[in-house]
């Protein structure tokens, strides 16, 4: 551990979170409130339940949220649902977000695809003890686009996410806003998730908490817990469901005029992808990404979706009949396209692949309006840089485990290779590698604090996840299929610190499939 790290962490404690609460720091993170928010809000974690299938409630953990001060809207409740309240802001406000862990155990939030400093990310190493306070305090640097929070408490980011923490961050700017989209009732939010329940309509995770608890080693947050070989096998893979919930609703029915819409979609699963289309064959008017708005709009037939990737897309309903339904829909794909460790055959109740009907869209006899999209959508800012310097990073299944550069996650630990300087350009290329009996999977890589550009895909064989890919723009979540390399390019942030890089399969990251990368 270097003597940085010490200090920092010093600075950035539990500890201090607690303190905060008994008013002896200003903010747990040791920073100065300099700057008076324009909003300030109160997130709390905590356990509840909810009434997902007929009979008993399920019970869940959830975020609840208020605010303090500033726009009301700030915060909207999504109707019937158990995910986090959507926080919607705007580039260049200031934030300021009092967490309360109100769990049985640790947590931190993590504000997935924000731009923030080092004490505002959610680092595992910051995570808050049962009955403490975190403040995160930060400006929005982000352009435009659906971003997302969720828990990142090492080896317990899978089973808290799955037990319901999640929630949905929009930015706002005025190059969006000019486009005049659809919004209002005229905007879906789609948070795509896939859950077991037992009999008594409880959640069925690995082989319950003993699964969890007991690890296979540093790094590592998968044991055989109850469930034996088998669930270890799943969870090695990547714990999937056998029911398809959207935006919290087990496969809702939708009320939906004949209109354009706006429908931004999540994969917030923890492990299963999807290759969406609509059942009516229309296709979708991809607007963007996980990054914001795409240059140019594109129809795509198909959209591939890896765990923690978004997209933005207008459907349009307008000359759909009255009376009629459109089914979301993932339609099927071979299992072997995503790929899968160990030597057991496939136990998962509803295997990667298998095709689901995600949400029915009810069409009223309603006219709305139809939204002409423009040609142009939005100002690229990007441009390769052919003299960046360029790391290979290897991702391969080794020893029963998932690494990354042949290392598994440490705490504070960042190599040579994973050390830049604030604001410089680098190339990634992550190279997706079979181990010696051929074992691999698709890896969405998730790396914090900045959106890059895909530069080229290379490698891997026929695969029907590939025409669904949209990955044309910004993003910070990208899909690197069996045997494909894909090259990044990535200007890191100007705020210094050390952050995370990991597969966003979440069993793959509590597992140690997880690394950090110090800016200078």
């Amino acid at each position: 551990m270097q003597r940085r790290d010490v200090l920092r962490l010093l600075a950035v404690s539990p500890f201090a979170a607690a303190a905060h609460g008994a008013g002896l720091f200003p903010v747990p993170n040791g920073a100065a409130q300099v700057v008076k928010p324009d909003i300030e809000l109160d997130l709390t974690a905590a356990p509840g339940s909810a009434q997902l299938r007929p009979g008993a409630p399920t019970k869940l953990w959830h975020y609840t949220g208020r605010v303090v001060s500033g726009p009301a809207g700030a915060l909207q409740t999504m109707p019937g649902s158990y995910l986090g309240p959507v926080v919607r802001v705007t580039r260049g406000q200031h934030v300021r977000v009092r967490f309360r862990n109100q769990l049985p155990e640790s947590s931190i939030v993590h504000w997935h695809g924000l731009d923030l400093p080092e004490r505002a990310d959610g680092h595992p190493r910051l995570a808050v003890d049962a009955g403490g306070e975190y403040v995160y305090d930060f400006e929005v640097v982000n352009r435009a686009g659906t971003n997302w929070y969720h828990p990142h408490p090492h080896m317990r980011t899978a089973w808290q996410a799955y037990h319901g923490l999640a929630g949905l961050c929009l930015v706002s700017d005025p190059e969006e806003e000019a486009l005049r989209l659809p919004s209002g009732d005229g905007e879906l939010l789609f948070v795509l998730q896939d859950r077991r329940f037992d009999a008594a309509n409880q959640l069925v995770y690995a082989g319950g908490d003993a699964a969890m608890q007991s690890g296979m080693g540093r790094g590592r947050g998968m044991g055989m817990g109850r469930g034996g070989m088998p669930q270890m096998m799943e969870t090695m893979n990547g714990w999937l469901g056998d029911q398809m919930l959207v935006s919290g609703r087990v496969q809702p029915a939708i009320d939906v005029d004949r209109r354009s819409y706006r429908v931004r979609i999540l994969n917030g699963s923890n492990a299963r992808m999807y290759k969406l289309a609509l059942s009516n064959g229309a296709p979708f008017v991809v607007i963007g990404g996980d990054g914001g708005l795409l240059t140019q709009p594109r129809q795509m037939r198909f959209l591939t979706m890896a765990p923690g990737q978004r997209a933005d897309v207008i459907v349009d309903l307008s000359l759909q009949a009255g009376g009629s339904t459109v089914q979301l829909q993932s339609v099927g794909f071979p299992a072997t396209d995503v790929g899968r460790a160990g030597m057991m055959g496939e136990t998962s109740p509803v295997p990667q692949g298998a095709p689901l009907t995600l949400a029915t869209l009810r069409v009223s006899n309603r006219q709305g309006p139809r939204y002409a999209v423009p040609a142009h959508l939005s100002a690229d800012t990007f441009r390769p840089d052919p003299a960046a310097p360029v790391r290979r990073v290897p991702l391969t299944f080794m020893q029963m485990n998932w690494f990354i550069d042949g290392r598994s996650f440490d705490m504070l630990e960042a190599t040579a290779a994973e050390t830049v300087a604030a604001g410089s350009t680098h190339i990634w290329e992550f190279i997706n590698q079979p181990n010696p009996m051929g074992m691999q999977m698709a890896h969405p890589i998730h790396m914090h604090g900045r959106q890059f550009r895909v530069l080229s895909r290379s490698g891997g064989g026929a695969n029907a996840l590939r025409e669904g890919i949209h990955d044309q723009g910004w993003t910070d979540t990208v899909l690197v299929l069996p045997g494909e390399t894909v090259r990044v390019q990535v200007t890191f942030s100007t705020f210094p610190g050390l952050y995370l890089y990991h597969c966003h399969i979440l069993e793959h990251e509590d597992m140690g499939m997880m690394r950090n990368f110090r800016i200078r």
